[in-house]
């Protein structure tokens, strides 16, 4: 049995069994003590309940927190795809570039934690996996394509990765179509 699920049951049957027991009070005791059961119930159930928003209050945080994260990420990816060398498509290519990479450690957090496992989150997650997936291939690709250009060093080269780089159906257009995509649905 899972932990939690122990728990909840421990608590569920001792709260039935302090209400049953507090029911036998009341019925049977007289006088002024008679009401202590009923104080003893409130207090019980107030504490548990206080206890069940809590954690459900620091559930709704740590996903704000965790969705404002990503959306800094995402904006942040946004600002280096608008920036040279990203933006250099009609640029002489007589040498090769470095290209920054493109940031995932907010939406990989966000993967492996269990922040974004309630129910109506599974569509953004599906498409922050395909955002991930993306990204990890476009980082993977900008790698080759900067060996490449410095173990080969010709201008024909270097002008055919940045064609391919900034080409209409190319990787930055699919890149900025996701973001774009991914920031509209968390804005949402």
């Amino acid at each position: 049995m899972k932990p939690r699920l122990l728990v909840t049951a421990v608590t569920s049957a001792s709260l039935g069994l302090s209400g049953v027991l507090s029911v036998v009070w009341f019925l049977t005791s007289e006088g002024d003590s008679r009401f202590e059961p009923a104080v003893q119930g409130l207090g019980l159930v107030a504490g548990l309940t206080g206890l069940v928003l809590e954690r459900r209050a620091g559930a709704v945080e740590r996903r704000q927190q965790t969705l404002g994260a990503i959306t800094r990420e995402l904006e942040s990816n946004r600002t280096l795809l608008h920036r040279p060398p990203f933006t250099d498509a009609g640029r002489p290519a007589l040498t090769w570039t470095v290209f920054p990479r493109l940031h995932i450690s907010a939406v990989d957090a966000a993967l492996t934690s269990d922040v974004l496992s309630q129910r109506g989150d599974r569509a953004l997650v599906d498409r922050l996996h395909g955002w991930r997936d993306e990204v990890r291939t476009f980082n993977q690709q900008l790698s080759l394509a900067e060996i490449l250009a410095f173990t080969d060093g010709s201008a024909e080269t270097l002008r055919d990765l940045r064609h391919g780089l900034h080409a209409p159906d190319g990787p930055l257009v699919v890149i900025e179509d996701l973001l774009d995509d991914l920031l509209a649905t968390l804005a949402s």
